[in-house]
């Protein structure tokens, strides 16, 4: 039950024995007291639901008074389940209630007689309760504070949240945990120099003070210090006179600072430093200390896993971007010959990309539902800590067996497991969309145009990897490579060679269906020069048309699934390499395409 701080209730009889709390009345107006007072159980439990009191004062003088307490005490306690509410009891001298019966069922704080000669005694007492009720809110405050900045913390699993207002909802969090007077951000440069942000309370007087204060841009050694701990400090602020002018404009008596540095990959962005009252000192506690700790990491961690998002979408960007710029390139060279092989596998190119993109994609959307479950549940948690810090055993017992139901309800154990799977599997195909950037950089002719030694190995390599999306039976390739030379000639030329034959074998294995298909790629020498056959077991090309399989724009394809370029370009190719490219077949499987290459 949320407190009115400046409420206090007063239940019993109107009689002349009430002459006694006229000191009472007194006290509490000094300290700023509502004093409420009814002699009814109808008008108390309207006031205590309307003014919620953090203390009730009963007064018991005979046997209706004492019942009209009990059913207070009954509904407060039984009705309300308020274990927090104070109770004091007064009394005349000759009229004592059963103080232990109440203590142990209704927790009874304290019992007074009002006495003439007890009237110091009972009003000290009073201020007892009164600031053990303070105590009480100001516990309950804090509590709240650290609730408010775990969840803020919380709030950055969720992609539509802006990342500053939860920030400032963070830093208002943790200036109610520090009981700080005053606080600001200081934005972080990549000199290591500070600019002031967000400074509370809203004045433009205290942001210039501040500033003097600080001495920005340059930053504080104790300042300074953040930069290289990179972790939260508390401490007592340096014994000199420069804070007086700050202490002047707000009022009171600064004596320590709390600094919490926002650190992301190891690099400290900004910090958020509160300026914390002698007087609120007392009411930092080790546990706050904890809190304010275990935030850092966990902002730390989520931070980092933001900034990862946002690189990861650039990256997809970026890939999106070399895609449509692969397409673009395809368009401006598809009447060059260099070129023209592109044509024939920027489809299955784009669809590489596009399966492992896709999978990335997929996966974000399964982990921010994995997340709302996580969120949930830890919700749930918070809910039942917060039972059971409270002593509220039957609240806590309920959220229990809710944490249980939704634990398997949601499959927690599942999800766990299956967002590590979810990581791997994005990782892989991230991979594979950087192993297809690679080959295609390696493929485009106008980074190759000039001679090299030849490394056949990597080049047969590149090329099957690129037609892999053409390899839809996964073909393994016998390879046979026995060559001993190393010949210089134009890499580029030779892999887009290498690419159109086993393309073509590829695409005549699937149009064949052979019970054992095979593509083999054998080399050797031959005098001076470097021989490299592909073999396939396809369904073999006609000796009627095996003098046209050269000729620009000739295909046996469907309409729209051959351009007739493919080997057209390659025996051009091949010419001006100084070689020649040759066909075997008698029109029966096996098919075997020969390019000789000279060593020089």
């Amino acid at each position: 039950m949320e407190r009115q701080q400046q409420s206090v209730l007063h239940v019993g009889p109107n009689s002349d024995a009430l002459d006694a709390l006229d000191a009472l009345d007194a006290l509490l107006t000094q300290r700023n007291y509502q004093l409420e007072a009814t002699d009814n159980l109808r008008a108390c439990k309207k006031l205590i639901r309307k003014k919620k009191p953090g203390l009730i004062i009963f007064y018991v003088e005979d046997t209706d008074s004492e019942a009209l307490t009990e059913q207070v005490l009954e509904y407060v306690r039984i009705g309300c389940q308020d274990k927090d509410l104070i109770f004091i009891v007064s009394h005349p001298p000759a009229r004592m209630p059963d103080a232990l019966s109440w203590i142990e069922k209704y927790d009874i704080s304290s019992f007074i007689s009002l006495s003439p000669d007890k009237n110091e005694f009972n009003l000290s007492v009073i201020e007892r309760n009164l600031k053990a009720w303070q105590r009480l809110e100001q516990i309950n405050a804090q509590h709240k504070a650290e609730s408010d900045l775990l969840m803020s913390v919380a709030h950055l699993h969720r992609n539509n949240n802006d990342i500053n207002e939860v920030m400032l909802t963070f830093m208002r969090s943790l200036a109610n945990i520090a009981c700080a007077t005053t606080h600001c951000r200081i934005k972080i440069s990549t000199q290591n120099e500070g600019s002031l942000s967000h400074v509370w309370p809203q004045k433009e007087s205290l942001e210039n003070t501040l500033t003097r204060v600080f001495g920005l841009p340059s930053l504080p050694a104790y300042l300074a210090r953040s930069l290289t701990e990179k972790k939260p400090q508390i401490d007592l602020l340096p014994n000199d006179d420069a804070f007086q002018p700050l202490n002047q404009l707000l009022g009171a008596k600064l004596s320590s600072y709390l600094i919490f540095p926002i650190v992301v990959y190891d690099k400290v962005l900004e910090m958020m430093v509160f300026f914390i009252d002698e007087h609120a000192m007392e009411s930092v506690s080790m546990r706050q200390i904890d809190v304010v700790s275990k935030a850092a990491e966990q902002l730390t961690i989520l931070l980092e896993r933001k900034e990862s998002e946002r690189r990861l979408k650039k990256q997809c960007n970026r890939l999106k971007e070399a895609l449509l710029e692969l397409k673009e390139t395809q368009n401006r060279l598809a009447h060059s010959e260099k070129m023209a092989t592109v044509g024939q596998f920027a489809a299955g190119i784009a669809h590489e990309i596009n399966n492992p993109l896709s999978s990335v994609l997929s996966n974000f959307g399964s982990m921010d539902n994995y997340l709302d479950s996580i969120l949930n549940l830890q919700n749930l948690h918070d809910q039942f800590l917060s039972a059971v810090e409270g002593g509220n055993q039957h609240v806590g017992a309920k959220l229990k067996s809710q944490i249980t139901d939704y634990r398997g309800q949601s499959d927690i154990d599942f999800i766990y497991d299956d967002i590590r799977e979810i990581v791997a599997q994005s990782q892989m195909g991230l991979s594979r969309v950087s192993d297809i950037i690679k080959d295609l950089q390696s493929f485009t002719v106008v980074q190759n145009q000039h001679h090299c030694q030849l490394d056949i190995p990597a080049i047969l390599n590149q090329s099957l990897s690129l037609l892999e999306s053409h390899n839809k039976r996964n073909i393994v390739v016998e390879t046979s490579l026995t060559h001993t030379c190393q010949p210089v000639s134009n890499a580029g030329f030779v892999q887009q060679i290498l690419t159109n034959l086993l393309k073509n074998a590829f695409q005549a294995i699937e149009q064949n269906q052979p019970d054992s298909p095979y593509v083999a790629v054998c080399t050797q020498d031959a005098d001076d020069r470097l021989v490299i056959t592909v073999k396939d077991n396809g369904p073999g090309i006609p000796p009627d048309i095996q003098d046209k399989v050269f000729d620009p724009f000739f295909t046996t394809k469907a309409v729209g699934q051959g351009s007739g370029l493919g080997l057209s370009v390659s025996y051009n190719l091949s010419k001006r390499l100084g070689g020649e490219l040759t066909l075997t077949s008698d029109g029966h499987p096996p098919t075997q395409f020969t390019l000789a290459l000279p060593i020089n």
